[in-house]
């Protein structure tokens, strides 16, 4: 065996395809499968239920992974690869088998029709479950798992591995060497694949009509097979890394442009505090000028106060002597005792009198009234008395009675009257329809779909033979007539009704056999059945048979009937009537005994209003002696009290005055006292007359300004100095305790300008050492902002100079590849246009305008490619959207997928791998589409290999250089059965020595010397 070195490359060469081996691939089989250098090589299965599930996607996918398809993204490891391992849960046999952890894809490679043990290379490439997913190692000759079973070929595996050198010294090439050390960097394969190795799905030109795929699908699939996709992928990789330096200088910009607007709040705040340190100044020297006129301002108010006050007692002494006076006075009114006893005697004597008077007044006016109320009372029971006709409240209630008790019968007949009424109209209803005799048998027999009629609506008796029949016939009438045909069904759809009696009749409801059996049954007069001793009394006073007769004597019951129920509502109404009088005389009667009780009352009335009035009149003279009496004393104390009343209110006056003196007083004194000259003078710092000399000293237009308008002037400019300290939203625990102090408890913004004034001073101070305490801190925050401001700076020149740089390379890639596309597509038209005269055609050829590149990107650069072809020799070509037979279409297809095939390949062997080869291909043109494929692969060193459906199996055999079958007949199965394998004429002997060949090996003594 050879060893491989770490600088292997090419170790293919020009060697093909000559048998593929592999082990632990999804369910396949390890027989060995023998291989054909060029031509078609059609894959078909067998599974438990059609062509799926015996693994040809597998089977051509691991031929794709051993010729280092560049879909299987090798560069970036191949992790899709492990995904062909056996999957014990994929193949519902995890209750027997477990997943595989490793897995073997083994080829044989050897010149093309030579003899294979000449110069044959076996290459195997090792797949892991885990990351490194593929490991490759190789020898010359032969050398793959050999036995008699599976399981025999399955437990060497592992053993030949280890027999074979490592690929690159003290390890294995992986899958990103995987083309270089075994092709050179070489193409040797193309494919379309339906498995999870693509990142999207590509369109496959013989997977649909290519008049129904879109130019730039067709580009897709043309780009799939000539590597192209793989280019423009990188260039989508570019323009990301474009895209990705373009957002980080748009980040670092806007990083800048937040710093520099958070470094802004920071300088506005150093700027606001230089701006605080000169207005502090300012304010300091306008609160010295306030507290110099403040002092001055107290001394001459104090000298008004001392002024004010000595007048203001001169005048509270002239207060006090004036209102002595008039408390004498008042005293010596208020002691006249006698006057006052005179007076309230006088008035005591005329109210006393006056409310006798109105006593008996107003009981005499509250008897006249009721006098009235009874007067018209009497009168109106009189009125109601007259039609008693002279009868006593005894009598008329016993009429009353007499006539409730006649009305009550009278109700009782007519309810009575009324329901015979109804039950006659309802017989009448019943009669009518049929249902006075057996409705609810008659009703259930109907139901049951049975011809069925009550008896007696069937049987009529002639009027002369009624006594006779009319008793025959009673035992049967609610007995119900029936064929004698439906006599079992009749009597099961009657089974809920115990004591139904059915009549059977023959025909059309013949009863004559019932009839002749009543009349021999019957005897003499009422007997009816002599044999049993019955008799029935006839004499009905209607007929009971026959419908009309019955209907006529319901209608006759019913307007007797209705005779009664109208005689019986008269009734009722006569007794209503002679209740309605009895009750009105009995109301009569009761009226006149009432008047005569009201006579004696009114009588009773008038004799006790008589008297009242006598006594009235007895009393007028003494009541008008009294009121002469009593205005005398009244005019006497009302001047008393008018005089009284005049001393009191100058009382009151003057003492509101003195109140309002002594108000004064106090006002003075407090407003002395809240002079506080000797804070004032603290505030100064100096005596009175220094603080004359400072204003003196000032400008002539500041000499005269007021105390209140420097209070503004100072407070302004201590609001300035701390709003440039702390501007408004400032958060409170930015502040020390004692701004906090000074500025939020008091609210300093929102106080008056007094609090505002007190603070100020305190204020100063705060803000003084506020200041200073940021003084040195502002200088060096200034310091630092420069310096990041410059290194920032650099950082985004240097952003900006990698993105430029970004995207010159992405504009010089994106002109590369376009021109390298547009060379590939270029020669893909060369090949389509070669291949389609070559094989039948007129020429052909594609369109592929070069698009814009898109600016995202997320999004793919969109290239079209519109073929074309000539329907006739010599005519232009005509676009393939253009309609067209299918036969034409599916041939255009085969001949652009190969011109692409070819476009992409060298000099060295194509492998062209086709997932559901022909999937789309009309029926009638598949052979020829097959035997298209077969054609070029045989002259253009193809080997295209095609898995098919089950409709194109049969074009294959006849068609394909080689046809291999997988195999599984149940899914209880967990690996293939050997797979059928047969080459065509051309090569049955070929493919027969390389399965005899592969199947001989056996392992021997292994040449480690030579080279590989």
């Amino acid at each position: 065996m050879s060893a491989a070195a770490p600088g292997a490359f090419d170790i293919v060469g020009e060697r093909v395809l000559v048998g593929v081996q592999v082990v632990d691939i999804s369910r396949l089989s390890t027989h060995p499968v023998p291989m054909i250098g060029q031509g078609l090589v059609t894959v078909a299965g067998q599974g438990p239920k059609d062509s799926n599930g015996a693994g040809k996607s597998s089977f051509i996918a691991a031929l794709s992974l051993l010729h280092a398809d560049e879909q299987w993204k090798l560069a970036s490891g191949a992790a899709g690869a492990a995904e062909l391992l056996f999957t014990a849960e994929l193949a519902a046999q995890e209750g027997r088998w477990s997943n595989v952890d490793r897995g073997y894809v083994i080829g044989v490679f050897g010149t093309p029709g030579g003899a294979p043990q000449d110069d044959a290379v076996t290459v195997w490439l090792r797949i892991n479950r885990k990351a490194p997913y593929l490991d490759l190692r190789w020898t010359s000759g032969l050398h793959v798992p050999y036995g008699a079973t599976e399981s025999e070929r399955a437990a060497r595996v592992d053993e030949l591995w280890a027999q074979l050198p490592r690929s690159n010294g003290r390890t294995d090439f992986h899958a990103g060497q995987l083309s270089r050390v075994l092709f050179g960097q070489n193409a040797r394969c193309v494919s379309f694949l339906s498995t999870s190795v693509r990142s999207s799905q590509a369109a496959n030109l013989l997977a649909q009509p290519l008049n129904d795929l879109p130019p730039h699908r067709i580009f897709d699939a043309i780009a799939t097979l000539t590597g192209l996709d793989r280019e423009l992928e990188h260039e989508q990789v570019l323009r990301s890394a474009e895209h990705r330096h373009r957002s980080e200088v748009e980040e670092t910009e806007r990083q800048i442009a937040d710093w520099e607007s958070e470094v802004a709040v920071i300088e506005a705040g150093i700027a606001r505090r230089l701006a605080a340190r000169e207005l502090l100044g300012d304010a300091r020297t306008a609160w010295r000028s306030r507290c110099a006129r403040h002092l001055l301002d107290g001394v001459e108010r104090a000298a008004e106060l001392r002024q004010a006050l000595a007048e203001l007692d001169d005048t509270e002494a002239a207060l006090r002597q004036e209102l002595d006076a008039v408390e004498d006075r008042l005293a010596a009114l208020t002691d006249d005792d006698e006057s006052a006893r005179r007076f309230e005697a006088a008035q005591r004597k005329r109210n006393e009198l006056i409310a006798r008077d109105r006593e008996l007044e107003a009981a005499q006016l509250a008897a006249t009234q009721h006098l009235d109320r009874l007067t018209t009372t009497q009168r109106s029971l009189l009125d109601d008395a007259r039609a008693a006709d002279g009868r006593t409240p005894e009598t008329a209630a016993a009429e009353v009675a007499e006539a409730r008790t006649a009305l009550e019968e009278a109700i009782a007949a007519h309810a009575v009257a009324r329901a015979a009424a109804n039950t006659a109209a309802r017989r009448v209803t019943a009669a009518e329809s049929g249902d006075d005799v057996a409705a609810e048998q008659v009703e259930r027999l109907r139901t049951a779909g049975l011809d069925a009629a009550a008896l007696v609506d069937v049987v009529a008796v002639d009027p002369a033979e009624r006594d006779v029949w009319e008793p025959r016939l009673s035992p049967y009438r609610e007995a119900v007539v029936v064929g004698r045909k439906d006599a079992t069904k009749a009597a099961k759809a009657l089974a809920g009704l115990p004591g139904s009696l059915l009549v059977l009749a023959d025909g059309e409801r013949d009863l004559t056999r019932f009839l002749d059996a009543v009349a021999e049954r019957a005897g003499k007069g009422a007997v009816v059945d002599e044999a049993a001793g019955v008799l029935a009394i006839g004499g009905f006073a209607e007929p009971i048979t026959g419908q009309p007769a019955r209907v006529a004597a319901a209608r006759e019951a019913h307007r007797e009937l209705t005779e009664a129920l109208d005689a019986a509502a008269a009734v009722v109404e006569q007794a209503r009537a002679t209740l309605a009088r009895a009750e009105t005389r009995a109301k009569a009667a009761d009226a006149a005994e009432r008047a005569e009780a009201l006579q004696d009352e009114i009588g009773e009335l008038r004799g006790a209003n008589a008297e009242r009035q006598e006594h009235r009149d007895a009393l007028a003279p003494e009541l008008t002696s009294a009121e002469a009496a009593y205005a005398h004393e009244l005019g006497v104390h009302n001047s008393r009290e008018e005089r009284i009343t005049s001393l009191r209110d100058t009382r009151k006056r003057l003492a509101v005055t003195a109140k309002e003196r002594e108000a004064e007083r106090y006002a003075l004194t407090a407003e002395r006292d809240g002079l506080a000259l000797l804070d004032r003078e603290k505030a100064w710092g100096d005596s009175p007359d220094a603080a004359r000399r400072h204003l003196v000293e000032l400008p002539s237009e500041l000499q005269s300004r007021t105390t209140a308008a420097w209070d503004d002037d100072a407070t302004r400019l201590t609001d300035e100095v701390a709003v440039r300290c702390f501007p408004p939203g400032t958060p409170p625990e930015e502040l020390t305790a004692e701004l906090r102090e000074l500025l939020i408890t008091p609210n300093w913004s929102g106080a008056a300008l007094e609090t505002r004034v007190s603070l100020v001073a305190a204020l100063l101070r705060a803000l003084d050492g506020h200041l200073r305490d940021h003084e040195d801190h502002d200088r060096h925050q200034l310091k630092q902002i420069a310096e990041q401001r410059a290194r920032r700076t650099a950082d985004l020149e240097a952003a900006r100079l990698g993105y430029s740089e970004a995207e010159q390379t992405v504009r010089a890639h994106r002109t590369s590849l376009a021109a390298g596309i547009k060379t590939m597509l270029k020669k893909v038209a060369s090949e389509f246009d070669r291949l389609d005269q070559e094989y039948g055609g007129y020429g052909a050829g594609l369109d592929y305008p070069e698009p814009e590149p898109p600016s995202e990107p997320d999004k793919p650069w969109r290239w079209t490619v519109s073929p074309k072809w000539r329907r006739a020799e010599g005519q232009r070509m005509s676009a393939y959207t253009l309609r067209s037979n299918t036969a034409q279409m599916d041939e255009k297809a085969v001949k652009l997928v190969c011109a692409a095939a070819l476009a992409r390949g060298g000099d060295r062997p194509l492998l062209l791998i086709l997932d559901e080869l022909g999937r789309n291909l009309g029926k009638q043109h598949r052979r020829e589409a097959v035997a298209l494929f077969e054609r070029i692969g045989n002259d253009h060193n193809i080997t295209v290999v095609g898995a098919l459906q089950d409709d194109m199996e049969r074009y294959a055999i006849e068609a394909s250089g080689l046809y291999v079958k997988l195999r599984r007949r149940s899914d209880t199965m967990a690996y293939n059965e050997e797979p059928v394998i047969v080459g065509n004429d051309a090569n049955t002997s070929r493919v027969e020595l390389l399965r005899s060949w592969m199947s001989s090996y056996r392992p021997g003594t292994l040449d480690v010397d030579g080279a590989a």
